[in-house]
């Protein structure tokens, strides 16, 4: 009787975001009333994607791999408010010159409209998708470290828009200490697992992931990636050199079996994304034999 492993899924949330946000649509024909749509993780069943990513993983090793846990990692807090005059200041010196009627009054006035919109977006996206996503799939949690940074008096973009209005944009700088978090959770777990799989890891991971292998814990790399077959481009393929095992889904895969129609994506939209997995299918169709042969070695 062969044993199941017991397996643990690693979720790096803003990587994995980045990833999903990648595959973005328009209407057809298009229309300058509909902007492009970027799916992301409200957008896909997620039981169905990570039973169906175990399977491939028990497809290409040819063991049982059995889901204890999926932990998926976001960030805890925001960067808090603080005016900061001083910064104001220097952008006015910066940019007056071509904005004359720019102040430092302004400036922090534009800074806090723009970091008010980023404080209710980030709150709001743990509240409305992550707690949901949460209610509707068997064995996944989400677990909140580190702090998501911005910089309000860091301009990313400040110009006139076609009214003539001033548009201010600061810096998201992104996640500090989430991958830290995930390194020591993993560390803390490997008693309870006989597989850890990291989904959308960067180099960041190295470690961990040599430190899991090294006290005999297999260490496997999950994607999703552009493209069909021979042609897939996945994403953040820095681990796939030191993991055990690489598996993903292409891009017909992700379309085609793990969009749910019922996550408020506009039925053009919807239609968009048929007639591309349908031209991925044909591409498919048209490639040689060697489609999806490539298996990474199971034992780096």
């Amino acid at each position: 009787m062969i044993m199941s492993l017991k397996t643990v899924v690693f979720v790096d949330g803003q990587n994995f975001r980045h990833n999903l946000r990648d595959f973005h649509f328009r209407s057809d024909p298009p229309h300058p009333n509909n902007p492009e749509y970027r799916l992301d993780e409200k957008h896909f069943r997620w039981q169905e994607f990570f039973q169906d990513a175990l399977t491939k993983f028990d497809d290409v090793t040819g063991w049982d791999h059995r889901l204890v846990r999926v932990y998926w990692y976001y960030a805890e807090s925001i960067t808090p408010w603080t005016p900061n005059l001083w910064r104001a200041q220097r952008i006015v010196e910066e940019y007056g010159p071509r904005m004359p009627e720019l102040t430092s009054d302004i400036v922090v006035e534009k800074a806090h409209d723009w970091y008010d919109h980023e404080f209710r977006r980030f709150h709001q996206l743990r509240k409305s998708v992550f707690e949901e996503i949460q209610q509707n799939t068997n064995f996944l949690e989400f677990k909140y470290v580190g702090q998501y940074v911005v910089q309000p008096f860091r301009p990313y973009r400040l110009e006139y828009d076609y009214d003539g209005n001033i548009m201010y944009q600061g810096t998201q700088v992104g996640e500090k200490g989430v991958d830290i978090g995930i390194a020591v959770d993993m560390i803390a777990k490997m008693n309870s697992f006989d597989v850890a799989i990291l989904v959308s890891g960067d180099s960041d991971f190295f470690p961990v992931v040599r430190y899991l292998k090294d006290n005999l814990k297999y260490v496997y790399h999950f994607s999703v990636g552009r493209g069909v077959g021979q042609d897939t481009q996945y994403f953040s393929p820095a681990l796939r050199g030191v993991v055990d095992c690489f598996q993903g889904f292409d891009e017909l895969e992700l379309l085609s079996n793990y969009v749910n129609d019922h996550s408020g994506i506009p039925p053009a939209i919807l239609d968009t994304i048929n007639t591309r997995a349908a031209e991925l299918e044909r591409i498919l169709d048209e490639e040689p034999l060697l489609f999806h042969s490539e298996i990474e070695p199971l034992l780096n």
